[in-house]
């Protein structure tokens, strides 16, 4: 006996420290309750008024709480255990008053309904019977009323209508049953609107029985990776509720003493459970086969629903599986890593990407996986946060603090439990708060401020921009014109016989000599002499295979990657060449006019050299035309390039500038995908300009060496005067004679051989003209115009003559001009 008691003195014990702030105060109510109260001397009415005191305190926290006090108290009332309930009742109120413990209440999502019939006193024997809808009536509890909780003696009549109803009895058990997915007997000997409701009843069973082969691993329906094992847990916590819910409606059905549970009052109760397990089988069923963002897509078309009840399940389901994505996307952010072991996340990474090419394909939005509450912009500015951070740490050597960014993130990362208190209420998710898409936003502004000022102050980008514009797209004048120059003699050899050392000793004495030798020692560094291979097997000579080559290294390999440096190749090439042709006939030129002062006695070639001097200068003016029309058509795109890199714009704007940039180098140069038609006509041009300085070189040459002839002639005369002999003999005048008319046959020659040049070249920049004049880009359109400003070509073509509108684009295009016409007057006469 005294073990007992010292065992129920421990228990005591224990029962305060857990319930009480003050364990000792509590133990000594504790004992003067339970030594000085006697339930024998105290009225009903009491512990009426005190059940009734302890459900209003609870139902005001949680409802829940106070339906689970009167299952508790309806146990202790029918257990022969405790003898004084009254007691412990008032012990348990008293330390609930001194208590200062908090305590958290689970949300209910199934209501508790209330089946027991209860007799209302007031002097009329019809009993009546009411089913909550969320939970027990305050009616059942009123002051003064008999029939709070069920007695034995006041249920007599429930328990006669029952026993008369004993089929529906039995068939309301077989419902409940069914509800939990078991099969039973069914809906027997009941009438057939009971059978149907006993259907309805039991088609809980049904989607019970999906939900849970929905989350049994074994079924092979359960969604892969982390999300969704979160939205398996959110519809397991959903059967776990809705198995509380049909455990407490068994037990007032099917064990309270006065159940009296109809089929209707618990089909009446089904609506709300089936309502929802309806809709959470709709969303499993989008969701099968889905992982990572797909499956929150899924769920995320549900959010939008018409029924708030519908939009508020939804929203706790996706809440639930986002969790992980929470998790790898604030990682990814604030750390440049990807945690996704079952490919969930959006963003992917893929190995064995070189580290100049790791900003462009190391890693990518995978789109299907880009969750539809996410829009396409928003995963663009998280994708180049990442990499921002990850550029930072991997190519820059330089690893972001923590404050860079990670304040904006704010509206992200800040918890979300708690701001939710019911079912109705919107906007607590972290996916729909108000400042992520700022608070991304910001931190995406944040990163890439912080790498480009990185790039700018550390890796000189805006010196290497400039550079490469100056000496790869020469715009650099002066260097490119003595470099030419310098290097004219060297490139006229065939390229087999060129070197690189030779020709970097040279390109360092052109910079030595211009302006060139002002630019930073970085620069300087990074400027190379590079001959490219004979890929074609002509015998090319150093013009063909010459380039300058501006090497970058480290960071700056990601703006200027391989890609990068053959476009820079390419647009070298055809610049270099139009700028060699202009460089030569300039040359032609002064070649001209020191030989025209040595022509004073030969008036024959007079009218030639002019002529030739007016295709040259033709030819001259289209050079001009051509490089200024590259330069002032991609000089809009340089500057806004320039100013974007000193204004701070994140890196993936300045390589879309950059690239714009070449872009519209490539198509005033015309070596663009959408020019290679112009590029052909183009090199006609380009190679009769060439053939006409070859033409000219010939010319020149034959004419020094008639007067060379010439020259030694009048020599000989004088000498021979000298001596006093005669000074041209008739055989020397014979042979002068056959001379001269060798000369006049090769001066003919040379005027056939220029009016088929002449026709020839003027056909092809004809033709050119009109190419141009019909390409769908307005600023070689304008080009077209600045090449024939003057109508020259216009009045020998006949091509050319009408105005180039739509209409007569088309038919010039095809040449089909009368053919049209005629066509289309035959149409009308018919």
């Amino acid at each position: 006996m005294d073990t007992v008691s010292n065992n129920l003195t421990i228990l005591l014990r224990q029962l305060c420290e857990e319930l009480s702030s003050d364990p000792d105060a509590a133990y000594e109510l504790a004992l003067t309750y339970l030594s000085s109260t006697n339930d024998k001397c105290r009225p009903v009415q009491d512990e009426r008024l005190l059940c009734q005191k302890i459900y209003n305190r609870l139902a005001n926290v949680s409802l829940q709480d106070a339906e689970k006090f009167n299952e508790s108290y309806v146990k202790l009332k029918n257990s022969f255990i405790l003898k004084q309930r009254v007691s412990i009742l008032t012990l348990l109120s008293a330390l609930s008053e001194t208590s200062l413990q908090k305590h958290e209440y689970t949300q209910q999502l199934f209501p508790i309904p209330t089946l027991t019939v209860t007799n209302i006193c007031t002097g009329s024997s019809n009993s009546k019977s009411t089913i909550g809808s969320a939970c027990w009536s305050n009616n059942l509890l009123k002051q003064g009323s008999s029939q709070s909780l069920p007695e034995n003696d006041g249920n007599a009549g429930i328990i006669m209508q029952a026993n008369e109803r004993t089929n529906e009895r039995t068939c309301v058990r077989e419902a409940v049953l069914a509800a939990t997915g078991v099969r039973g007997r069914g809906a027997s000997g009941v009438s057939r609107p009971l059978q149907m409701v006993y259907s309805r009843i039991a088609h809980l069973g049904f989607l019970h029985d999906r939900l849970k082969e929905f989350i049994d691993p074994s079924s092979g329906l359960t969604p892969q990776g982390l999300m969704g094992e979160g939205l398996v847990a959110s519809i397991r916590g959903e059967l776990t509720e809705y198995y509380r819910s049909i455990a407490l409606l068994q037990s007032q059905v099917c064990e309270g003493e006065g159940g009296g549970g109809t089929l209707r009052r618990v089909c009446v109760w089904a609506q709300e459970p089936l309502h929802r397990l309806t809709w959470l089988a709709n969303i499993i069923h989008t969701a099968h086969h889905k992982k990572g963002g797909e499956l929150a897509s899924c769920v995320h078309r549900f959010v939008r629903h018409g029924d708030e009840r519908v939009a508020t399940l939804a929203r706790r389901l996706l809440t639930a599986l986002t969790y992980p994505l929470l998790l790898m996307l604030t990682r990814w952010l604030l750390h440049g890593e990807i945690d996704d072991p079952f490919n969930e996340f959006f963003i992917e990474s893929r190995s064995g990407v070189p580290i100049d090419r790791m900003w462009h394909d190391k890693y990518r939005v995978r789109e299907w996986m880009v969750p539809s509450f996410m829009s396409r912009e928003q995963a663009a500015q998280i994708l180049a946060t990442g990499k921002s951070v990850v550029f930072m740490r991997e190519a820059c050597a330089d690893e972001p603090g923590p404050s860079d960014h990670a304040h904006h993130l704010q509206a992200l990362l800040k918890p979300h439990s708690g701001m939710e208190d019911s079912e109705g209420e919107a906007g607590s998710a972290w996916w729909e708060a108000e400042g992520l898409r700022a608070g991304v936003a910001a931190a995406h502004a944040a990163a890439s401020q912080r790498l480009l000022s990185a790039l700018i102050s550390h890796h000189h980008l805006l010196d290497h921009l400039a550079a490469h514009r100056r000496y790869l797209l020469l715009a650099q004048g002066d260097f490119v014109h003595h470099l030419m120059t310098l290097l004219q003699e060297e490139l006229n050899k065939p390229a087999t016989s060129l070197y690189v050392h030779n020709l970097t000793c040279t390109l360092e004495a052109a910079v030595r000599a211009t302006n060139a030798q002002f630019e930073p020692q970085h620069v300087l560094a990074r400027l190379h002499v590079n001959l490219y291979p004979n890929c074609d097997g002509r015998e090319d000579s150093g013009w063909d295979v010459f380039a300058l080559q501006y090497r970058v290294d480290g960071p700056l390999g990601t703006l200027f990657p391989a890609t990068c440096a053959a476009r820079y190749r390419a647009l070298f090439a055809q610049l270099w060449r139009v700028k060699r042709i202009e460089h030569a006939l300039h040359r032609a030129w002064r070649d001209h006019i020191i030989l025209h002062k040595q022509l004073k006695c030969m008036p024959e070639v007079w009218g030639l050299m002019r002529r030739v001097s007016c295709l040259r200068a033709e030819a001259l003016r289209l050079c001009g035309a051509l490089q200024e029309a590259s330069c002032v058509g991609a000089e809009p795109a340089w500057a806004e390039l320039l100013a974007a890199a000193g204004s701070g714009h994140h890196l993936d704007s300045l390589l879309r500038l950059h690239h714009n940039a070449l872009e519209r180098h490539s198509i005033h140069a015309m070596i663009h995908h959408t020019t290679q038609e112009l590029q052909s006509y183009l090199g006609n041009v380009l190679n009769e300009t060439l053939a006409l300085r070859s033409f000219e070189t010939t010319l020149h040459t034959g004419i020094r060496a008639e007067l060379d002839r010439r020259d030694s002639i009048e020599k000989l005369k004088a000498e021979r005067f000298a001596r006093g002999e005669y000074a041209f003999t008739a055989a020397d005048e014979v042979q002068d004679k056959e001379k001269r008319k060798i000369f006049h046959q090769f001066l003919a020659n040379r005027k056939a051989d220029l009016n088929v040049w002449t026709r020839t070249y003027r056909g092809h920049v004809s033709t050119l003209i009109l190419k141009l004049a019909l390409h769908a880009e307005v600023s070689l359109q304008t080009l077209a115009f600045r090449l024939d400003y003057s109508d020259f070509y216009k009045r020998g073509d006949a091509k050319l003559h009408e105005p180039l509108t739509y209409q007569h684009k088309r038919l010039s295009e095809i040449g089909l001009n009368l053919a049209k016409s005629k066509l289309i007057e035959r149409s009308k006469k018919k």
